[in-house]
C-alpha cells in the first residue's frame, strides 16, 4: 500500500474518532415520567410476601403530595444495595429524604438524590403541596420505595 493512502484511513480512522459525539445520559428509570395517585401506588406497590423488599428496575414517576418535613440526612444502604442489584451505573448521590403526605392524609418516607435538596428546601415549604418527580425502586411494608430527582 503506498503511504498517501496509508495516511488518508489513518486520517479518516482518527477523525472518526476525534469528532464523535459523547453520550447522553438518561435520568434513571428513563426519561418520560408516569404520574401516578399516590394513595393508589401505595395501596398497590406491596412486596410480594409480607415482610420482604421486592426489588423492581426503576421506573419514572411523578406525584402531587403534601411535604411534611424539610431534607434530612440518613443512612441510604439499601437503597445503593437495590440500585447495584439493578445495575444502576453510575450510582446517584442520596443522603436525604423527606416524608410527604398523600391526599388521603398517609405519610411516607421519600428518598432525595443530593441535587435535589437545594430545590426543595428553596422552592417547596413544609406543609404545601408539590409536584415530585422521582424513581420507583422497590416496595416494602410501608409501600413504594421513590428517589425524588426533581420536582415540577
Amino acid at each position: 500500500m503506498r503511504p498517501t493512502t496509508l495516511l488518508f484511513f489513518a486520517v479518516i480512522l482518527i477523525s472518526g474518532l476525534t469528532f464523535s459525539e459523547p453520550a447522553v445520559s438518561e435520568p434513571i428509570g428513563g426519561s418520560d415520567a408516569t404520574a401516578v395517585d399516590l394513595d393508589n401506588f401505595i395501596a398497590t406497590q406491596q412486596p410480594t410476601m409480607p415482610g420482604t423488599r421486592t426489588i423492581l428496575p426503576p421506573g419514572r414517576v411523578s406525584f402531587v403530595a403534601v411535604l411534611k418535613s424539610q431534607p434530612e440526612l440518613i443512612k441510604v444502604q439499601y437503597l445503593f444495595e437495590a440500585l447495584a442489584v439493578m445495575q444502576i451505573e453510575p450510582l446517584p448521590k442520596v443522603s436525604h429524604r423527606i416524608f410527604v403526605e398523600s391526599a388521603e392524609g398517609t405519610i411516607i418516607p421519600v428518598y432525595v438524590e443530593d441535587k435535589a435538596v437545594p430545590l426543595i428546601k428553596d422552592k417547596v415549604a413544609t406543609e404545601s403541596q408539590a409536584s415530585f418527580v422521582g424513581y420507583h425502586v422497590y416496595n416494602y411494608s410501608k409501600g413504594p420505595a421513590i428517589v425524588v430527582d426533581s420536582i415540577n
